[in-house]
C-alpha cells in the first residue's frame, strides 16, 4: 500500500454510495453487512519482472464522471482510465511485457483480499454503511443520524437517518433516497443522477403509503427500519458512553446512572457521590 486515499462525503455518502462501497467476500445480504471503501487515490504496487506496477483508484472514467476509475503506471507509461480494476494492470503489462496470456485480478493487486489492507481501508471513516436486502431490494444505511426522543414507527431514529434503496421507475433503474427529518420523512427517486420525484410524510410507512409504490412491504421495511442488523447498530449509538475526564458533570452522570444502574438500586441512593468515590479509590 503507497497512499490510503480519501473518503469524499459526495461520492461515498451520496446517490452514488453503491459504487464506492463494496463486499469483498460471499456474503447473507438477508443478514446484513458492512461494507468497505473504494477510496479516491488508494494505491498499490506489484513488481513484476522487475518492473514496479502502481495502481491507483481515481474519480471518474471514461463511462461515467462519479464513479470509480482504475489507473495503473510503469515509468512514464499509463494504462487507459478503467471502469475496472483488472483490464487497467492487465492491458498495461501486456503492453509493455509483450505478453498476451496473462491476466491480473485487480481487486487482489490492489489489496483487497488481505484483512490487514481492508482494515487500513477503513481508517477515519466516522460511520460505515451496511448493506441489507429485502426481498429482491438492496438497501444501503448511510447514516443513522443524531438522537431522537421521538420515534419512527416505534424504531428509534434519528433525525438525518438515510437509507438508499435501489429498484426500478417506469421502467429504468432508480435510487430512493429515503431520510428522516425534522419535518417528517421524506423519499426522493433518482434516475440518472437527476431528483425526478419527492414524496414527504409524518412516518416511514406513511411517506411510502403516499409514493403508491413497493405497496406490498411496510416503510418502516424499506427504511431498514425492521432489520435485526439496524437494530443493533441503532442500539449501540444509543449506548451513553463517558471517560473520566466528565464524571464531574452531573447531568452527563445522569444520563449513564438512569441507562446502566436505576433498575439495579434503591431509588434513594446517593449514586453522584458513590461513582465519585469510586474514582478516588481508582
Amino acid at each position: 500500500l503507497i497512499y490510503l486515499g480519501a473518503i469524499i462525503p459526495r461520492l461515498h455518502y451520496g446517490i452514488d454510495i453503491c459504487n464506492w462501497w463494496t463486499i469483498w467476500s460471499e456474503k447473507d445480504l438477508k443478514k446484513g453487512v458492512y461494507l468497505y471503501p473504494i477510496r479516491v487515490g488508494w494505491q498499490t504496487v506489484l513488481e513484476i519482472n522487475n518492473k514496479n506496477f502502481y495502481t491507483q483508484v481515481l474519480e471518474g472514467n471514461e463511462k461515467h464522471e462519479h464513479y470509480p476509475g482504475y489507473r495503473c503506471q510503469v515509468g512514464l507509461k499509463f494504462s487507459d482510465i478503467e471502469k475496472a480494476s483488472s483490464p487497467a494492470i492487465t492491458s498495461l503489462y501486456r503492453h509493455i511485457c509483450q505478453n498476451n496470456n496473462t491476466n491480473f485480478s485487480g481487486p487482489q493487486v490492489l489489496g483487497w483480499d488481505d484483512p490487514y489492507m481492508l482494515e487500513q481501508s477503513l481508517t477515519d471513516i466516522e460511520f460505515r454503511p451496511f448493506l441489507i436486502k429485502i426481498d429482491k431490494y438492496n438497501i444501503y444505511i448511510t447514516a443513522l443520524g443524531c438522537p431522537s426522543t421521538g420515534n419512527a414507527d416505534e424504531v428509534e431514529a434519528g433525525v438525518g437517518y438515510t437509507a438508499m434503496l435501489t429498484g426500478e421507475h417506469l421502467g429504468k433503474r432508480a435510487i430512493y433516497i429515503q431520510r428522516i427529518d425534522l419535518d417528517g420523512c421524506h423519499i426522493e427517486i433518482y434516475q440518472d443522477g437527476v431528483s425526478k420525484y419527492h414524496y414527504t410524510g409524518t412516518t416511514p410507512n406513511e411517506v411510502w403509503k403516499a409514493s403508491k409504490k413497493l405497496k406490498k412491504f411496510r416503510g418502516t421495511e424499506l427504511f431498514g427500519l425492521e432489520h435485526p442488523l439496524t437494530h443493533q447498530v441503532l442500539l449501540a449509538k444509543q449506548i451513553p458512553k463517558c471517560d473520566e475526564t466528565y464524571w464531574h458533570n452531573k447531568n452527563i452522570m445522569n444520563h449513564l446512572y438512569n441507562h446502566f444502574l436505576h433498575s439495579h438500586t434503591i431509588s434513594n441512593i446517593q449514586w453522584h457521590k458513590f461513582l465519585l468515590i469510586g474514582k478516588i479509590v481508582q
